[in-house]
């Protein structure tokens, strides 16, 4: 998510992360006034980041109570990356690399399959740019992409799922992201090779052109 909140906004939503507060019962810890926790909540309640409820606790004085909405708790990282590493480690040592492999790759086939119909229409590019955002806003995806002069894709990947355990099984990453892109793109090569800009992740070579010859 780009343009995070900052300051005293974001420090107003890691408070809603535990529990739901009033503006009253937020200004105590940041040591403002309610006055101003106001405004900074009416500022996220329009980005839609938290929402409210009305308490009556006296007659004609209702209290709201504010919490995190679903598209602000995704503003907080959470670590799935550590489950799957460890998931994967238990995988590999029971069953070793090439039934990890078919796991994985089913894994993203099944997600592949619920979202397909989002990327069945449209022309090359558009479904390029479809499967792009969708990466970035459902995978906490962050990458650039470069085209070269046979109208390939070199996608650089700076952060992904897979960002703690690529570098001890790489394997997980490419067989992953391989079948994501042939199943929801279209079927073209896909190669995983090092990056030359570290810190990034790790590169995936897309042979887009293979679809226009």
């Amino acid at each position: 998510m780009s343009n995070l909140p900052s300051g005293t906004k974001f420090d107003i939503m890691n408070l809603l992360v535990k529990q739901e507060l009033s503006s009253q019962g937020l200004a105590e810890p940041l040591d403002v006034t309610a006055a101003a926790v106001r405004r900074h909540l009416e500022t996220l309640e329009a980005l839609g980041l938290v929402t409210r409820r009305k308490v009556v606790t006296q007659p004609s004085r209702p209290t709201f109570l504010y919490r995190l909405s679903a598209k602000g708790a995704r503003v907080f990282p959470k670590r799935y990356d550590l489950l799957l590493g460890l998931l994967v480690e238990v995988m590999l040592e029971r069953h070793g690399p090439s039934e990890v492999a078919e796991i994985v790759q089913a894994a993203a086939q099944r997600l592949a399959e619920r979202v397909r119909d989002q990327f069945a229409r449209g022309d090359d590019r558009q479904r390029w740019e479809l499967l792009m955002d969708w990466l970035e806003r459902e995978l906490a995806w962050q990458a650039d992409v470069a085209v070269d002069e046979r109208d390939s894709r070199r996608i650089t990947i700076h952060h992904c799922p897979f960002q703690d355990i690529s570098s001890a099984h790489p394997a997980v990453c490419t067989t992953f992201f391989t079948t994501l892109i042939r199943t929801l793109y279209g079927d073209v090569p896909v190669q995983h090779v090092p990056t030359e800009r570290p810190p990034a992740c790790c590169s995936l070579l897309v042979e887009t052109g293979i679809l226009r010859n």
